[in-house]
């Protein structure tokens, strides 16, 4: 990618829309799944509360309004799998790339180095809080659910304070575009359903 875009910023940009696309038909089965999921949380939410004194009872009625959903978190998951050794990949090679050291990119001095001004990881905290405020967390407790909303972007973002910024450009644009095919994933659906928006 260098070779045609020489900029390593970009190149980074350029490598990860590319790959996000390329590996774009095995992320639409998990995303119609959580959105099956957070169709039935009504029902889940009045099922955990009938059985919470009954956890084989509950396990077993959950796996009947699966069944009833045609829901299956297993199925959803299965294809992303064969995507991680990818992104694994990426995100080992950026935190490692000579080739980003002493490099200018917008505002980082040194794609090898964190972002000074902590810039970057402030963007990526608000886009995986919105990443999960759009598609939070299915079942479980209410309360462990608004913890995870909060936790995890704090979390990235104290993660990527110490990281080199050529990653933060990869986890950025690999954020942003996970969010625009979830909604459009999203959109597909509620057109075939002829679900309101």
């Amino acid at each position: 990618v260098h070779s045609v875009v020489p900029n390593w910023g970009l190149a980074i940009i350029v490598l990860t829309v590319t790959a996000r696309t390329l590996l774009f038909p095995l992320s639409v089965p998990s995303i119609r799944n959580m959105i099956r999921m957070r169709e039935i949380k009504p029902e889940m939410d009045a099922m955990n509360e009938k059985f919470k004194d009954d956890p084989q009872g509950r396990g077993l009625a959950q796996m009947e309004l699966w069944r009833k959903h045609k829901v299956n978190p297993l199925k959803g998951c299965a294809p992303q799998l064969a995507s991680m050794p990818v992104w694994f990949a990426l995100y080992t090679t950026l935190q490692t790339a000579v080739e980003l050291y002493n490099t200018p990119f917008l505002w980082f001095p040194d794609l090898s180095a964190p972002d000074p001004w902590f810039v970057l990881p402030a963007i990526i905290g608000g886009t995986y809080f919105l990443q999960q405020k759009l598609m939070p967390m299915q079942g479980g407790d209410p309360a462990q659910q608004k913890m995870m909303m909060y936790f995890m972007p704090a979390m990235f973002t104290v993660f990527m304070l110490f990281l080199p910024s050529g990653l933060g450009v990869y986890m950025f644009t690999n954020s942003v575009l996970a969010i625009a095919q979830q909604q459009l994933v999203e959109r597909q659906v509620r057109r075939s359903t002829g679900k309101p928006r």
